[in-house]
Protein backbone atom coordinates (compact mmCIF):
# COMPACT_ATOMS: atom_id res chain seq x y z
CA UNK A 1 0.00 0.00 0.00
CA UNK A 2 1.34 3.41 -0.93
CA UNK A 3 2.40 5.57 2.00
CA UNK A 4 0.01 8.41 1.17
CA UNK A 5 -3.12 6.22 1.27
CA UNK A 6 -3.36 5.73 5.04
CA UNK A 7 -3.08 9.45 5.88
CA UNK A 8 -5.73 10.30 3.29
CA UNK A 9 -8.07 7.64 4.69
CA UNK A 10 -7.48 8.93 8.22
CA UNK A 11 -8.24 12.51 7.17
CA UNK A 12 -11.42 11.39 5.43
CA UNK A 13 -12.63 9.54 8.54
CA UNK A 14 -11.92 12.53 10.75
CA UNK A 15 -13.84 14.75 8.32
CA UNK A 16 -16.91 12.50 8.51
CA UNK A 17 -16.95 12.87 12.28
CA UNK A 18 -15.68 16.40 12.85
CA UNK A 19 -16.73 18.45 9.81
CA UNK A 20 -20.43 18.63 10.77
CA UNK A 21 -19.42 20.22 14.06
CA UNK A 22 -17.43 22.86 12.19
CA UNK A 23 -20.14 23.91 9.75
CA UNK A 24 -23.24 23.36 11.92
CA UNK A 25 -25.87 26.02 12.56
CA UNK A 26 -24.69 26.73 16.11
CA UNK A 27 -22.89 25.28 19.08
CA UNK A 28 -22.97 25.13 22.84
CA UNK A 29 -22.51 22.91 25.87
CA UNK A 30 -24.84 20.50 27.62
CA UNK A 31 -24.30 18.76 30.93
CA UNK A 32 -25.91 15.36 31.32
CA UNK A 33 -25.74 14.04 34.89
CA UNK A 34 -22.24 15.40 35.44
CA UNK A 35 -20.87 14.66 31.95
CA UNK A 36 -20.24 17.53 29.51
CA UNK A 37 -20.83 17.38 25.77
CA UNK A 38 -19.98 19.88 23.05
CA UNK A 39 -23.15 20.33 21.03
CA UNK A 40 -23.88 21.12 17.41
CA UNK A 41 -27.18 23.01 17.52
CA UNK A 42 -29.52 22.57 14.53
CA UNK A 43 -32.27 25.17 14.30
CA UNK A 44 -33.65 24.82 10.78
CA UNK A 45 -34.71 22.34 8.12
CA UNK A 46 -32.58 23.53 5.20
CA UNK A 47 -29.10 22.34 4.32
CA UNK A 48 -27.20 19.32 5.52
CA UNK A 49 -27.14 18.52 8.32
CA UNK A 50 -30.54 19.86 9.38
CA UNK A 51 -32.78 19.28 12.37
CA UNK A 52 -35.02 17.17 10.12
CA UNK A 53 -32.14 14.89 9.16
CA UNK A 54 -29.41 15.43 11.76
CA UNK A 55 -27.49 12.16 11.46
CA UNK A 56 -27.66 11.41 7.73
CA UNK A 57 -24.61 9.33 6.74
CA UNK A 58 -22.87 10.22 9.98
CA UNK A 59 -20.45 7.98 11.76
CA UNK A 60 -20.34 7.28 15.47
CA UNK A 61 -20.28 10.40 17.63
CA UNK A 62 -17.13 11.02 19.68
CA UNK A 63 -17.76 10.39 23.37
CA UNK A 64 -17.82 14.11 24.23
CA UNK A 65 -19.93 15.40 21.35
CA UNK A 66 -23.67 15.57 20.77
CA UNK A 67 -26.28 17.05 18.41
CA UNK A 68 -29.23 19.14 19.57
CA UNK A 69 -32.27 19.76 17.37
CA UNK A 70 -34.66 22.49 18.53
CA UNK A 71 -38.08 23.77 17.47
CA UNK A 72 -40.15 26.76 18.53
CA UNK A 73 -43.06 24.62 19.70
CA UNK A 74 -43.73 21.22 21.26
CA UNK A 75 -44.43 18.57 18.63
CA UNK A 76 -44.34 14.88 17.82
CA UNK A 77 -40.98 14.89 16.09
CA UNK A 78 -39.62 11.96 14.13
CA UNK A 79 -36.15 10.99 12.92
CA UNK A 80 -34.95 8.44 10.39
CA UNK A 81 -31.41 7.08 10.46
CA UNK A 82 -30.91 8.28 6.86
CA UNK A 83 -28.06 5.85 6.17
CA UNK A 84 -26.21 6.83 9.32
CA UNK A 85 -23.20 4.65 10.01
CA UNK A 86 -23.48 5.07 13.75
CA UNK A 87 -26.03 4.35 16.47
CA UNK A 88 -27.34 7.18 18.65
CA UNK A 89 -29.10 7.56 21.99
CA UNK A 90 -31.80 10.22 21.70
CA UNK A 91 -33.13 12.18 24.67
CA UNK A 92 -36.32 14.11 23.94
CA UNK A 93 -36.49 17.29 26.02
CA UNK A 94 -38.85 20.12 26.86
CA UNK A 95 -37.77 23.72 26.23
CA UNK A 96 -35.81 23.96 29.51
CA UNK A 97 -34.07 20.59 29.19
CA UNK A 98 -36.28 18.23 31.19
CA UNK A 99 -36.04 14.70 29.78
CA UNK A 100 -39.42 13.48 28.50
CA UNK A 101 -38.36 10.24 26.82
CA UNK A 102 -35.19 8.36 25.87
CA UNK A 103 -34.84 6.24 22.73
CA UNK A 104 -32.17 4.68 20.55
CA UNK A 105 -31.81 5.34 16.82
CA UNK A 106 -30.14 2.45 15.03
CA UNK A 107 -28.51 2.48 11.63
CA UNK A 108 -30.49 0.90 8.80
CA UNK A 109 -29.33 -0.81 5.65
CA UNK A 110 -31.46 -1.69 2.66
CA UNK A 111 -34.70 -0.16 1.43
CA UNK A 112 -34.91 3.34 2.93
CA UNK A 113 -38.69 2.98 3.19
CA UNK A 114 -38.15 0.24 5.78
CA UNK A 115 -36.07 2.47 8.07
CA UNK A 116 -38.16 2.44 11.29
CA UNK A 117 -36.65 5.63 12.71
CA UNK A 118 -37.41 6.88 16.21
CA UNK A 119 -39.96 9.15 17.88
CA UNK A 120 -40.95 10.13 21.44
CA UNK A 121 -44.07 8.97 23.23
CA UNK A 122 -45.00 12.60 23.93
CA UNK A 123 -44.59 15.96 22.26
CA UNK A 124 -41.17 17.52 22.83
CA UNK A 125 -39.34 20.75 22.02
CA UNK A 126 -35.81 19.39 21.58
CA UNK A 127 -34.01 16.18 20.67
CA UNK A 128 -30.49 15.52 21.98
CA UNK A 129 -28.45 12.93 20.06
CA UNK A 130 -25.78 11.33 22.24
CA UNK A 131 -23.11 8.73 21.51
CA UNK A 132 -24.34 5.13 21.61
CA UNK A 133 -24.51 3.84 25.17
CA UNK A 134 -24.35 7.27 26.81
CA UNK A 135 -27.91 7.11 28.11
CA UNK A 136 -27.34 3.73 29.73
CA UNK A 137 -23.94 4.68 31.12
CA UNK A 138 -25.38 7.84 32.67
CA UNK A 139 -28.66 6.13 33.67
CA UNK A 140 -30.52 8.90 31.85
CA UNK A 141 -34.28 8.49 32.15
CA UNK A 142 -37.47 10.53 31.80
CA UNK A 143 -37.69 13.09 34.58
CA UNK A 144 -33.97 13.88 34.61
CA UNK A 145 -32.74 17.32 33.55
CA UNK A 146 -30.16 18.16 30.89
CA UNK A 147 -28.43 21.47 31.63
CA UNK A 148 -28.30 23.63 28.51
CA UNK A 149 -25.78 26.44 28.14
CA UNK A 150 -27.17 29.97 27.84
CA UNK A 151 -26.42 30.22 24.13
CA UNK A 152 -28.48 27.09 23.49
CA UNK A 153 -31.39 28.38 25.56
CA UNK A 154 -31.37 31.80 23.86
CA UNK A 155 -31.05 30.52 20.27
CA UNK A 156 -34.16 31.08 18.12
CA UNK A 157 -35.29 28.01 16.16
CA UNK A 158 -36.79 28.62 12.75
CA UNK A 159 -40.57 28.24 12.75
CA UNK A 160 -42.07 25.49 10.63
CA UNK A 161 -43.52 26.48 7.26
CA UNK A 162 -47.14 27.60 7.62
CA UNK A 163 -49.66 27.11 4.83
CA UNK A 164 -53.39 27.78 4.85
CA UNK A 165 -56.29 25.74 3.52
CA UNK A 166 -59.19 28.14 3.05
CA UNK A 167 -57.81 30.22 5.89
CA UNK A 168 -57.07 27.28 8.24
CA UNK A 169 -53.39 27.16 9.24
CA UNK A 170 -51.28 24.01 8.96
CA UNK A 171 -47.62 23.73 9.91
CA UNK A 172 -45.94 21.45 7.41
CA UNK A 173 -42.78 19.61 6.61
CA UNK A 174 -41.96 19.95 2.93
CA UNK A 175 -41.23 16.97 0.68
CA UNK A 176 -39.73 18.07 -2.62
CA UNK A 177 -37.48 15.14 -3.61
CA UNK A 178 -38.28 11.63 -4.72
CA UNK A 179 -36.61 10.31 -1.56
CA UNK A 180 -38.76 12.43 0.75
CA UNK A 181 -41.98 11.96 -1.20
CA UNK A 182 -41.56 8.19 -1.34
CA UNK A 183 -41.04 7.95 2.40
CA UNK A 184 -43.58 10.59 3.42
CA UNK A 185 -45.10 9.91 6.84
CA UNK A 186 -44.11 6.25 6.97
CA UNK A 187 -43.58 4.71 10.43
CA UNK A 188 -44.76 7.80 12.33
CA UNK A 189 -47.22 7.03 15.12
CA UNK A 190 -48.62 10.56 15.55
CA UNK A 191 -48.82 14.10 14.23
CA UNK A 192 -49.27 17.17 16.40
CA UNK A 193 -52.45 19.21 16.05
CA UNK A 194 -52.60 21.20 12.80
CA UNK A 195 -49.38 19.69 11.50
CA UNK A 196 -48.92 17.79 8.28
CA UNK A 197 -46.70 17.16 5.29
CA UNK A 198 -46.86 18.99 1.97
CA UNK A 199 -45.64 17.07 -1.08
CA UNK A 200 -44.54 19.35 -3.91
CA UNK A 201 -44.07 18.40 -7.56
CA UNK A 202 -42.47 20.67 -10.19
CA UNK A 203 -45.55 20.63 -12.42
CA UNK A 204 -49.05 19.24 -12.69
CA UNK A 205 -49.17 15.43 -12.69
CA UNK A 206 -52.16 13.72 -14.36
CA UNK A 207 -52.54 10.67 -12.13
CA UNK A 208 -50.89 10.91 -8.73
CA UNK A 209 -51.66 8.12 -6.29
CA UNK A 210 -50.54 7.76 -2.68
CA UNK A 211 -50.55 4.51 -0.73
CA UNK A 212 -50.47 3.53 2.95
CA UNK A 213 -47.35 1.35 2.97
CA UNK A 214 -45.74 1.44 6.43
CA UNK A 215 -48.23 4.14 7.43
CA UNK A 216 -49.42 3.83 11.03
CA UNK A 217 -51.78 6.82 11.19
CA UNK A 218 -55.14 7.48 9.61
CA UNK A 219 -54.77 10.46 7.28
CA UNK A 220 -56.64 12.90 5.10
CA UNK A 221 -54.84 12.91 1.74
CA UNK A 222 -55.73 16.02 -0.26
CA UNK A 223 -54.73 16.87 -3.83
CA UNK A 224 -54.48 20.43 -5.16
CA UNK A 225 -53.84 21.72 -8.67
CA UNK A 226 -51.17 24.23 -9.74
CA UNK A 227 -53.41 27.15 -8.72
CA UNK A 228 -54.00 25.68 -5.27
CA UNK A 229 -57.58 24.59 -5.95
CA UNK A 230 -58.68 21.41 -4.16
CA UNK A 231 -59.02 18.44 -6.52
CA UNK A 232 -60.00 15.72 -4.06
CA UNK A 233 -59.73 14.58 -0.43
CA UNK A 234 -59.39 10.97 0.67
CA UNK A 235 -59.82 10.21 4.40
CA UNK A 236 -57.76 7.02 4.56
CA UNK A 237 -57.24 4.52 7.36
CA UNK A 238 -54.11 2.36 7.62
CA UNK A 239 -53.98 -1.37 7.05
CA UNK A 240 -53.96 -3.74 10.01
CA UNK A 241 -50.57 -4.83 8.67
CA UNK A 242 -49.07 -1.67 7.16
CA UNK A 243 -45.80 -3.31 6.16
CA UNK A 244 -47.34 -6.18 4.22
CA UNK A 245 -50.65 -4.89 2.92
CA UNK A 246 -50.49 -1.10 3.31
CA UNK A 247 -49.43 -0.67 -0.30
CA UNK A 248 -52.81 -2.04 -1.35
CA UNK A 249 -54.62 0.92 0.21
CA UNK A 250 -54.40 3.75 -2.31
CA UNK A 251 -55.78 7.25 -2.66
CA UNK A 252 -55.85 8.49 -6.25
CA UNK A 253 -55.94 12.15 -7.18
CA UNK A 254 -58.87 11.87 -9.57
CA UNK A 255 -57.49 14.75 -11.63
CA UNK A 256 -54.30 16.66 -12.47
CA UNK A 257 -52.54 17.93 -9.35
CA UNK A 258 -49.24 19.42 -8.22
CA UNK A 259 -49.49 19.57 -4.42
CA UNK A 260 -50.52 16.87 -1.95
CA UNK A 261 -51.27 17.58 1.70
CA UNK A 262 -51.40 14.90 4.39
CA UNK A 263 -52.99 15.83 7.71
CA UNK A 264 -54.60 13.83 10.52
CA UNK A 265 -57.75 11.92 9.60
CA UNK A 266 -60.90 14.02 9.73
CA UNK A 267 -59.12 17.37 9.49
CA UNK A 268 -61.07 18.53 6.42
CA UNK A 269 -64.46 17.33 7.62
CA UNK A 270 -64.01 18.82 11.13
CA UNK A 271 -63.45 22.23 9.54
CA UNK A 272 -66.52 22.02 7.33
CA UNK A 273 -64.53 21.84 4.12
CA UNK A 274 -65.98 18.53 2.84
CA UNK A 275 -69.30 16.73 3.33
CA UNK A 276 -70.01 13.18 4.53
CA UNK A 277 -69.18 11.91 1.04
CA UNK A 278 -65.81 13.71 1.09
CA UNK A 279 -66.92 16.23 -1.54
CA UNK A 280 -65.95 19.91 -1.13
CA UNK A 281 -68.71 22.01 0.40
CA UNK A 282 -67.21 25.14 -1.18
CA UNK A 283 -64.18 26.25 -3.15
CA UNK A 284 -61.21 25.11 -1.08
CA UNK A 285 -57.84 26.68 -1.82
CA UNK A 286 -54.28 26.07 -0.72
CA UNK A 287 -52.36 29.21 0.25
CA UNK A 288 -48.57 28.98 0.46
CA UNK A 289 -45.76 31.44 1.20
CA UNK A 290 -44.43 33.02 -1.99
CA UNK A 291 -41.04 31.37 -1.64
CA UNK A 292 -42.64 27.92 -1.58
CA UNK A 293 -44.86 28.53 -4.60
CA UNK A 294 -42.13 30.31 -6.57
CA UNK A 295 -39.65 27.49 -5.98
CA UNK A 296 -42.05 24.63 -6.70
CA UNK A 297 -40.64 24.21 -10.21
CA UNK A 298 -37.29 23.32 -8.61
CA UNK A 299 -38.76 20.23 -6.91
CA UNK A 300 -37.45 16.90 -8.14
CA UNK A 301 -39.30 15.43 -11.09
CA UNK A 302 -41.91 12.74 -10.41
CA UNK A 303 -40.39 10.26 -12.87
Amino acid sequence: MKRWILPVVAIALVAVIVLPFVVGAGSGIVEVKGSTFTVEHLLGDDGSPSRRSPVARRGTLPKDQAILCSWDRDRYMYFFSDEAMGVFDVAFLDAAGKVLDVRRLRSHRGDFREDPGVSPKVEARRALFLPEGAADNLTLVAGDTVKLSSDLLSAKPEPMTVIKVSGQEVRVELSTTGWLRNRGLMHRPKLSKDEGMLFIYPKMEPDLSFYMRNTLMALDIAYFDDRGKLVSVHPTRPSEDPARSGAGIQAKSGGPSQYVLEVPYGWFRERGLIDENDKPLKDVTLEMPDNIRNNASKAESHR
